[in-house]
């Protein structure tokens, strides 16, 4: 079977009516779905890019007399059986790995792809995906780049989980489309990346810190000017559960007012699109009434004890079930078989990935102008999971894009515009990126193979809250905002965040136009 599939823009147009895409934190694609067919021959006779046990990143060492040497560290099954000198040792699964949080910004995914701080920009050497051992346990004795944390093992960031530790993902990986040549867009951190996937810009931006708000022109944007100037067929929402409920406001009551991380950052979605934004029940009602949005982005929880977008070290299943509710709701939807539903994250968040990322990428400035630390934008970032959902996808596919492009997060922005024959595009990233038209092999949809879901049970039913760095970066794009000093105490943070965004754009909860 051919993996490497061409676009089919009329079987797009003429099967889906609505675009889902659910995107969550930090995870790369090995540290999800690398084991996926370890025990399994993919179907079709295709290959997939997984994990092997021939896998294996240096780490800098001193043996018992004091001599520096190189240990190759082997990548591994989370909770994979060990023996020491014949004898079983302790090595239990664990759900938070990797656990402190990784470095994950522009200059630390450099160290992890080239084992180099500093990379070349114009003319990049092939990189090697060698330095994410050595990169993360420089990050966490000396947080130089990271923002530093309690040593661990650094050896655990070669610890991936398997299939049955992330059944939801998995059994839809397996049950409908992976695409194991997605990358996210720039390799570094959050907000440059969640930019992308929005705008098709970081407007030369490569960290959190470098800009925190985007004023670029986003896909929303442009499904609304199409609506204003007289087309009735399109409509978009962007929903979530985001109070960072663990917060109590001013009255002293827990929060339960929608938060919604793409408002806070897209600066062309404030002041107005109120009725845009809504939570996971109003889209819940948008899939039983059938009525969904043409585009419908979903957000994770980011914080408090319901945390559940998998940014480490939280507990990953509790991002699995909300995958399955998802996939439920749409499921369930008299829509489903018109609905494409996409699963993918915004970036690798530190965690190890052994595929290069290629240099095939378009600068999104027509001029080709440099942004931060001179990056051309010429090489895309480190790979991240894609799960595409519907019945006109075959099963079990393992779909790449013909061409010598990838999947990016650009592909959501130009399956939009060619699904909802929209005008002209955002920037050079999505003109030239391919969509995910190519996925709808099927003649008819299918019916008798549409599977059911089942997370793992999670004995504690609520997270532990914790402050990562997302959190501290929404805090100071709040204070920008309002003019109120985040508070120097973290445990204040969530409070403080459910509080300021609820008096800034704490706005209507409607869910789609």
């Amino acid at each position: 079977m051919n993996q490497y599939l061409k676009p089919n823009i009329g079987k797009l147009q003429a099967t889906i009516k609505h675009i889902v895409v659910l995107m969550l934190e930090n995870r790369s694609f090995d540290n999800l779905l690398g084991w996926l067919y370890a025990d399994a021959t993919p179907p079709y006779g295709q290959q997939y890019e997984g994990l092997s046990y021939d896998l294996w990143n240096p780490l800098e060492n001193w043996d018992a007399d004091g001599v520096p040497f190189i240990e190759k560290v082997g990548i591994e099954k989370n909770g994979q059986p060990k023996k020491r000198r014949g004898k079983p040792v302790p090595n239990p699964v664990d759900y938070t790995l990797p656990n402190p949080d990784p470095g994950e910004g522009y200059v630390d995914t450099g160290h992890q792809l080239y084992s180099k701080y500093q990379v070349p920009t114009q003319y990049p050497p092939p990189a090697t995906n060698m330095g994410f051992v050595q990169n993360y346990q420089n990050s966490m004795l000396y947080g130089y780049y990271g923002f530093g944390s309690e040593p661990t093992n650094a050896r655990y960031i070669m610890k991936c989980y398997t299939p049955a530790q992330v059944p939801v993902l998995s059994k839809l990986a397996r049950s409908f489309a992976v695409c194991d040549h997605y990358h996210c867009s720039v390799p570094s951190q959050t907000l440059p990346n969640r930019d992308f996937v929005h705008t098709a810009t970081s407007n030369g931006n490569l960290n959190n810190h470098a800009n925190y708000q985007n004023n670029a022109r986003t896909i929303f944007n442009q499904i609304q000017d199409e609506i204003d100037a007289g087309r009735k067929d399109l409509s978009w929402g962007v929903f979530g559960d985001n109070g960072f409920s663990s917060a109590k406001d001013e009255h002293g009551k827990f929060g339960t007012d929608h938060f919604s991380l793409t408002r806070l950052i897209m600066t062309q979605l404030q002041g107005k699109y109120d009725e845009n934004f809504g939570t996971l029940s109003d889209f819940n009602k948008r899939c039983e009434s059938g009525n969904l949005p043409s585009y419908s982005f979903l957000e994770p929880n980011y914080g408090g004890p319901g945390q559940n977008d998998q940014h480490p070290p939280s507990d990953i299943r509790m991002g699995d079930k909300l995958i399955a509710d998802i996939y439920n709701m749409v499921k369930s939807s008299p829509a489903f078989e018109q609905t494409l539903f996409i699963i993918t994250y915004d970036e690798h968040g530190g965690t190890y990935d052994h595929v290069p990322p290629p240099t095939t990428s378009k600068n999104p400035d027509p001029g080709n102008k440099p942004g931060q630390f001179g990056f051309l934008f010429n090489r895309f970032g480190v790979r991240v999971p894609c799960v595409v959902v519907n019945p006109y996808i075959k099963k079990g596919l393992i779909a790449r894009p013909a061409g010598y492009t990838p999947f990016d997060h650009a592909s959501i922005i130009k399956t939009v515009q060619n699904c909802f024959n929209l005008k002209g595009y955002l920037t050079e990233r999505d003109k030239a990126a391919p969509d995910f038209s190519c996925l709808l092999t099927l003649d008819a949809p299918r019916q008798d193979d549409i599977p059911m879901v089942k997370p793992l049970r999670i004995e504690n039913k609520k997270a532990e809250p914790h402050v990562n760095e997302l959190h501290r970066l929404i805090g100071k794009i709040l204070e920008g905002l309002t003019g109120t000093p985040v508070p120097d105490d973290e445990d204040d943070l969530l409070v403080y965040i459910h509080v300021k965004f609820k008096q800034h754009l704490g706005g209507g909860e409607k869910g789609g136009a």
